[in-house]
């Protein structure tokens, strides 16, 4: 719940829309009511076929009478209390006097409420009783449409701060996970993430719907009904609601069941969307090991999970709209059994307890009846709206979490600058683990002078990626430092670092855009002559000119209307285009063929001048690029020199070499 409260204050940021919409509410639950209201003239008028002043003239002559008839009778009961012998004929005549005082006193007041009303009467009402019926049903009618126009404002408003709070929302959480730790965005699962991004938001979204339209709008039109109730007689209400208080605690006790279903739903929908995004995204794998039975089958068994909770959850509702339909039934059922007994006994009493000061006639009970009606829809919304918060406040509890997270890769407070020349990288006795005991790297420890080259070999997880992951700070060293130009990482601007550095994986991410966007993603003010130079130098451009639109052409989600060597120029340009400080390249011509690999090359050798590089690769063409080469095993620093020191001092360098020319043979 404070989850929820959280995003509710959230939500006050538009507080001029829920201000209006609570106005709106207001009228919404006045129009309820005096459409109800309506039913008193109906029954008590039209079908007695009087009109309004008819009505109002044997109104009063009516409390008149009963005021003379009672007069009477109190004379005779305080002529008998003065004869009376014992006390408890005193107390009978007394309790006959009040009553009787009771009844008069209301008599009086029906008559000064009448009179009231008569010029309203005299003025405006037809003294016809057809006249009469058609003006009632067009009050209804007004009223109906009046109460249709201030709900619809009132739904539209809510909505307006519901839609607007979770794109405040969404926006925070996506700006937080962009800011996460590599590695923690691998832990929770990109389908989690995003299921939160956009599915729990949307949870929330509803129940703040629900708390600024229904459990506002309906308790003002329960209240009003109750009001109405309570109008012709309050003692009568509180006894048709005595069964009230069983059944709310039997709707608190399902709906904590539907929040606990509600909880493990998220968790197995995230599961299930998680599945399903890796699968979608290992296509080609999954049809190239014919594995579509197994994600089909393992896919379904999460999705029956999902279905057994979300079944639960319905169950709980079902039970919870039951009990609200049986309250219902119940607190109508008792007033109409003791209406029903008053009125057609004429008695004031039931059970011994007084229910009215002088007996009910039809068209009261009648209003009672209607006033009541009135008031059970409502409780029968909230018992639905009391669920459904409870699945808020679920996703809230799943949410601001990644709000409030702090990202581990952090900007420090008082960021240093660096001058723009070039850039020398240290690593000191750098260690890192994914998992607790588990380390990657192992007191890594070299240097890269400014403007140099390295080229970082060794056999698959060694270590080499996570080493280059480092520098741009996708996440910190446990323990160690890494410096630029003697000054330690973390104490550097994250945003220059980053400026710093081009960045060209193995694995190409591209986005499904333009060529054009995508080459020049990262350097949004590149002119098209600037992104055409960098496409030559990364020799993309005689593939992209041939293309229908050229540089406008797109290229599908990842690229995937590309080859993978076309693909891995495009990353290359982009490079290029930024004209980094410090370049990376993890394997970054992996997928390129000969010839383009020897022009590409070229290239690189032009580019690197002048530039701190790290190149991690397999191939022995590209070491011919670099100042030095290290050689990792095990996390750890085997050896660093120059081709020709490693060939005669390291034998773990040597097996490399002779394992890749074996490959190229």
């Amino acid at each position: 719940m404070k989850s929820l409260r959280r995003a509710l204050r959230m939500s006050l940021k538009y507080r001029w829309s829920l201000a209006v919409s609570i106005v709106f509410s207001f009228f919404v639950a006045l129009f309820w009511g005096a459409n109800l209201g309506a039913v008193y003239p109906f029954i008590e008028v039209v079908l007695h076929n009087k009109s309004l002043h008819e009505w109002a003239d044997d109104r009063i002559a009516q409390s008149t009478q009963e005021i003379a008839d009672r007069n009477l009778e109190l004379e005779k009961c305080r002529n008998a209390r003065l004869t009376a012998d014992d006390q408890d004929s005193r107390a009978a005549i007394e309790s006959t006097i009040f009553a009787l005082t009771t009844g008069i006193s209301q008599q009086e007041k029906k008559i000064e409420q009448t009179n009231k009303l008569k010029p309203w009467i005299q003025a405006y009402a037809p003294a016809d009783p057809f006249a009469t019926l058609k003006l009632v049903v067009l009050f209804m009618i007004l009223g109906t449409f009046a109460r249709g126009v201030f709900l619809a404002g009132n739904m539209y408003l809510v909505a307006r701060v519901s839609q607007r709070t979770i794109l405040d929302m969404q926006n925070q959480i996506f700006q937080n996970v962009l800011q996460m730790e590599m590695s923690e965005i691998g832990v929770k699962g990109t389908g989690d993430l995003i299921n939160r991004i956009r599915g729990e938001t949307m949870a929330i979204g509803g129940a703040i719907r629900t708390l600024y339209g229904q459990t506002i709008r309906e308790p003002m039109k329960m209240g009003a009904c109750l009001m109405g109730a309570a109008w012709v007689n309050w003692r009568l209400l509180l006894f048709s609601m005595i069964v009230c208080p069983v059944a709310m605690a039997i709707m608190f006790a399902l709906a904590r069941q539907a929040k606990k279903a509600s909880r493990r739903a998220m968790e197995d929908s995230a599961h299930l969307l998680n599945r399903l995004y890796q699968a979608l995204m290992y296509l080609r794998i999954v049809k190239s090991n014919n594995m579509q039975p197994y994600e089909a089958g393992r896919f379904q068994l999460i999705g029956r999970d999902v279905y057994r909770k979300a079944m639960r959850i319905a169950l709980y509702n079902a039970l919870s709209r039951t009990n609200n339909e049986l309250l219902s039934v119940l607190v109508i059922g008792l007033s109409v059994l003791a209406g029903g007994y008053l009125v057609l006994n004429q008695q004031t009493h039931l059970f011994g307890i007084r229910m009215s000061p002088m007996p009910m006639d039809f068209g009261q009970i009648v209003l009672f009846f209607a006033f009541l009606i009135g008031a059970v829809d409502p409780l029968r919304k909230l018992g639905d709206v009391y669920t459904e918060l409870q699945g808020g406040i679920v996703a809230a509890d799943r949410v601001f979490p990644i709000i409030d997270q702090i990202p581990l890769v952090a900007e420090p407070v008082n960021p240093i600058s660096l001058s723009p020349s070039p850039r020398s990288i240290e690593f000191r006795s750098v260690w890192y683990s994914y998992e607790t005991g588990l380390p990657v790297l192992r007191d890594v420890s070299f240097d890269v002078p400014a403007g140099s080259s390295l080229a970082i070999i060794g056999q698959n997880g060694c270590g080499k990626s996570t080493l280059i992951n480092l520098l741009p700070r996708f996440f910190d060293p446990e323990s160690g430092q890494i410096s630029i130009n003697g000054q330690d990482l973390k104490q550097l601007s994250l945003k220059g670092i980053r400026e710093d550095i081009g960045y060209v994986t193995q694995t190409t991410m591209l986005f499904g855009d333009s060529i054009a966007a995508n080459i020049s993603y990262g350097s949004p003010c590149a002119t098209p002559v600037e992104i055409e130079t960098a496409a030559k130098r990364a020799h993309a451009h005689s593939f992209i000119s041939q293309l229908g639109e050229g540089y406008e052409s797109q290229i599908g989600e990842h690229g995937n209307k590309l080859s993978g060597g076309q693909r891995q120029r495009l990353s290359l340009a982009r490079a290029i285009l930024k004209n980094p400080r410090i370049l990376i390249l993890d394997e970054a011509t992996s997928q390129i063929d000969s010839e383009s690999e020897h022009l590409i090359l070229d290239t690189m050798r032009e580019f690197m001048k002048g530039r701190t590089t790290l190149i991690v690769t397999h191939r022995m063409a590209t070491l011919e690029l670099v100042d030095r080469i290290l050689v990792m095993a095990e996390g750890r620093v085997v050896d660093c020199g120059t081709h020709e020191e490693l060939l005669s001092r390291c034998s773990v360098y040597r097996r490399l070499r002779n394992l890749a020319l074996e490959v190229a043979a």
